[in-house]
């Protein structure tokens, strides 16, 4: 990822993902990381990851990646109470690392269809494509429009239109939809 790599971001992820294994948790990486796989490298200063995991463990695996050199952003959950339990953010060398739990149906699904990509020289486990663009609809910033609108252009024909009509039906963004897929 070239214009990421400027900021060094490769040895965190590394460093995370090490440590999700070691705990032996299941993860996808989703966010500027997965668009680059999807559609196209864009400048980020954060690695984001879905993990599937409970909101008890999900404060363990918040205390290893202290033991392991993160600092956990407790500015964050401070200003963000709704978030707690459901995400947490790390700084590390200036740089950001998000770890999120599945908050529906949908973030469940992902980590069945979540696939082995090749990221920053390594094997990594990245969103789909598909699930991407719906994770980047519920979210709704103008950024990520955009970023559903790469993968649309990048992936073409190969999206299966109909598992995202009827996940954006169910998580009311079908006009989101439909409004990326006519441009």
């Amino acid at each position: 990822m070239t214009d990421s790599s400027e900021v060094n971001l490769e040895p965190l992820l590394e460093r995370v993902v090490a440590r999700l294994r070691k705990e032996r948790i299941s993860y996808a990486v989703i966010g500027a990381w997965a668009l680059a796989v999807w559609g196209q490298p864009r400048a980020t200063g954060d690695v984001d990851f879905l993990v599937l995991i409970d909101e008890l463990n999900l404060a363990r695996l918040g205390e290893r990646l202290t033991q392991a050199g993160l600092t956990l952003d407790e500015s964050f959950s401070l200003w963000n109470p709704l978030l707690r339990g459901l995400q947490l953010r790390f700084q590390f060398a200036g740089l950001t690392v998000d770890l999120l739990r599945p908050r529906d149906a949908h973030d469940q699904q992902v980590f069945r269809r979540r696939r082995r990509q090749r990221l920053a020289g390594r094997y990594y486990w990245v969103v789909s494509p598909k699930d991407f663009i719906l994770q980047k609809l519920k979210v709704g910033r103008p950024r990520d429009f955009e970023d559903a609108l790469l993968v649309v252009e990048h992936s073409g024909e190969r999206l299966d239109h109909r598992y995202l009509q009827r996940w954006a039906d169910r998580m009311s963004v079908a006009a989101e939809l439909r409004y990326i897929l006519s441009l």
